[in-house]
């Protein structure tokens, strides 16, 4: 098989919890990329969002900072539950069930002790 002339490649989150991975070829870069504005579309329809790789850091060439990464805002329980991953102002982790909701810029996960959250 050849290599192609473009390709595209993107992370993401599928709603159902999953790392899903997508990679599209094609012999020209603007085809390509209609291509790729349609699946970007169809991703976020069905409630995928992004995923940044850890060892991606802009401007660092690649190379992992000695900067602190933050931990991810949700997880899901082993019973597939999406909770709040943020620190209360206790300093304990949240762990409420959270909510898909829908803001002026996208949807967002919701949690019931939000005001609780430390700053």
């Amino acid at each position: 098989m050849d290599e192609a002339r473009a390709s595209w490649n993107t992370v993401y989150h599928a709603k159902e919890g999953f790392e899903c991975q997508i990679t599209l070829r094609d012999e020209d870069e603007a085809t390509l990329e209609t291509r790729a504005k349609k699946v970007m579309v169809s991703i976020t329809k069905s409630g995928g969002v992004p995923l940044r790789r850890r060892s991606y850091i802009p401007g660092n060439n690649g190379e992992n900072s000695d900067d602190e990464e933050k931990p991810e805002k949700t997880y899901l329980d082993e019973d597939g539950v999406r909770r709040c991953n943020l620190k209360l102002k206790n300093g304990k982790v949240c762990g409420s069930p959270v909510t898909e909701r829908e803001g002026k810029y996208g949807t967002f996960w919701s949690c019931p002790n939000y005001k609780e959250h430390a700053a």
